[in-house]
């Protein structure tokens, strides 16, 4: 699943391209995503142009203007594509948006686990996608001092707790694993038993791994593609995430794998404790 880099980096190359731009038209395939897409989607978008591009946790907002505000997720295996022309329509495409410049977006999802909607509400906290997200890994309000505190009253796991999108808004397996091993932590340590020194470490560690991931156009293992159809490489710089048995850079132990919920978890038994 795409995670907040990821976003990121699709948010990023929006920004340069379809900010300003009229929507004309708007085809959709029929099929259900994560929930069936609304009869009035199409309407909401055509005839606006957008005015902005946010990215909230794991959802792109697209601002448009008269007012009103497009949703993305990618779920699964959502891809965004921008092209600037007219392409040929390639399986799984299942919403096209073309614009008065003759330029075009399509969302893709062979999964069909994301979600499209379009709200004519008056701010974007108003969203309700949005409302129940915790805070953003990168902004003002995520500290090591609210991560302590937070941490001292959940007597989950550390890897559930950095995963639960109510708490921190972005987070996914991936990047989980990374910002654990950083901060020398184990995926099952329970979060009261936490010090706030380690708290410290912790927030440090999060907002290094996501920056990092950032500026490497996100990691791409198989689906991830941004929307000029190039891949990310931060996949190149992961210390744990699926190096399974390969030697840790740090220690030089091998990476181990445990599974907590319906997730694998990489951690190193020489780094991590």
């Amino acid at each position: 699943m795409p995670e907040m880099p990821e976003v990121e980096t699709i948010a990023r190359k929006l920004r340069r391209t379809i900010i300003g731009k009229l929507v004309t038209e708007v085809r959709l395939s029929g099929l259900p995503l994560r929930r069936p897409v609304a009869d009035s989607f199409a309407a909401t978008l055509t005839g606006r142009s957008v005015r902005r591009v946010h990215r909230r946790g794991k959802y792109i907002i697209a601002e448009l203007q008269p007012h009103a505000f497009w949703v993305i997720h990618l779920g699964m295996s959502g891809r965004i594509c921008y092209f600037p022309g007219t392409p040929e329509k390639a399986a799984h495409t299942h919403a096209t948006i073309r614009f008065a410049d003759a330029t075009e977006l399509q969302y893709r999802d062979h999964r069909r686990f994301g979600l499209l909607a379009a709200y004519e509400v008056a701010r974007i906290g108003d969203i309700p996608e949005l409302q129940g997200l915790g805070f953003d890994p990168l902004g003002p309000r995520f500290t090591a001092d609210w991560l302590w505190r937070e941490l001292l009253k959940s007597r989950q796991e550390i890897k559930s707790f950095l995963l639960d999108q109510r708490k921190i808004a972005g987070i996914g397996n991936i990047y989980a694993c990374e910002s654990l091993f950083h901060a020398r932590l184990m995926p099952e340590r329970r979060c009261y038993t936490i010090d706030r020194h380690e708290a410290v470490l912790l927030a440090r560690a999060i907002g290094k791994v996501m920056r990092q991931a950032i500026r490497n156009h996100g990691t791409s293992f198989s689906d991830f593609m941004d929307s000029d159809g190039l891949p990310g490489y931060h996949q190149n710089f992961l210390r744990v995430f699926q190096r399974e048995g390969e030697k840790c850079r740090r220690c030089r132990s091998a990476i181990r794998r445990l599974h907590q919920g319906n997730r694998s978890s990489f951690f190193c038994p020489g780094c991590q404790k």
